[in-house]
C-alpha cells in the first residue's frame, strides 16, 4: 500500500508506540543515580526507529520516554532532571539509528546491528556528559550504561519477527504513512523537544538544580 496515508493513520501510530514505549520506559529495575534505572525500551527504540524510519522513531521515543520516565522519576522522588536527559540522549539515539540504517545503509541486518551498536555507544556518550556535568567525576558510573548492548540481538529478532508477519521491509512504506508535511511538523516538533531539553539540562547544572526531585516534600 502506498501513498501519503491518512492524518488518523498518522496520529494512531505514533500514538500507539508511544503508549508501548512509555509502559517499556516505566517498566524499569530501578537502580541507584546517577544510573536511575534500566529497561527494556532500547528494543522498540531499534524497532520503530528502523522499521518506520528516524522521524517516527524520534517522535515516538520522545513522547514515549517523557511520559514513562516522568512517571517513574515522579513516583521514585529522584531528580527531576532526569526527564529531560532521558529524552535529550534516547530522543537523539532514536534518530542516529533511523537514519544509519534507512539512509547511509539501508538493508541487512548486519548493518541494521551496526547502527543500533552505534545508538547505543551515543546513548552511553551523552548520558555520561549530561551526568558529568551535572553530578560531577562520581557520575562516571553512568558509562555502564553500555549494557544496553545486550538489547541489539533483542531489537534484531523483533525487527525480523514483525516483517515476517506483516511481510513487508519497512511499516512505513507499507502502510503508506507520513506524507512530507507530517513527516516535516514531526521531525521539527521532535528536534525542538530535544534541543529544549538540552538546555533545560545546561539550566538545571546553572542554577544548582540538578538534585532537586520532581514533587519536592
Amino acid at each position: 500500500m502506498q501513498g501519503k496515508g491518512s492524518v488518523s493513520l498518522n496520529v494512531a501510530t505514533v500514538g500507539i508506540m508511544s503508549a508501548l514505549m512509555a509502559v517499556l520506559s516505566y517498566a524499569s529495575i530501578v537502580v541507584p543515580p546517577p544510573l536511575g534505572s534500566i529497561d527494556a525500551s532500547s528494543v522498540l527504540i531499534f524497532l520503530v526507529a528502523v522499521l518506520y524510519g528516524p522521524v517516527i522513531g524520534v517522535s515516538v521515543t520522545c513522547i514515549g520516554q517523557f511520559i514513562g520516565k516522568g512517571l517513574l522519576i515522579s513516583f521514585y522522588g529522584y531528580p527531576a532532571v532526569f526527564i529531560p536527559g532521558v529524552v535529550a540522549v534516547r530522543g537523539v539515539e532514536a534518530l542516529l539509528v533511523g537514519i544509519i540504517s534507512r539512509k547511509l545503509f539501508k538493508g541487512g541486518y548486519g548493518l541494521e546491528a551496526l547502527a543500533m551498536i552505534i545508538g547505543v555507544l551515543w546513548e552511553t556518550v551523552g548520558f555520561v556528559i549530561a551526568d558529568l556535568y551535572l553530578f560531577g567525576a562520581a557520575a562516571i558510573t553512568t558509562v555502564l550504561t553500555i549494557v544496553d548492548l545486550v538489547w541489539v540481538p533483542f531489537g534484531i529478532a523483533a525487527i525480523a519477527y514483525v516483517r515476517t508477519a506483516f511481510k513487508a521491509e519497512y511499516l512505513d512504506e507499507h502502510l503508506g504513512i507520513l506524507g512530507s508535511r507530517t513527516r516535516w511538523a514531526l521531525l521539527i516538533g521532535s528536534l525542538s523537544f530535544i534541543v529544549c531539553c538540552w538546555i533545560l539540562i545546561f539550566l538545571a547544572g546553572v542554577m544548582g538544580l540538578q538534585m532537586a526531585p520532581l514533587f519536592p516534600s
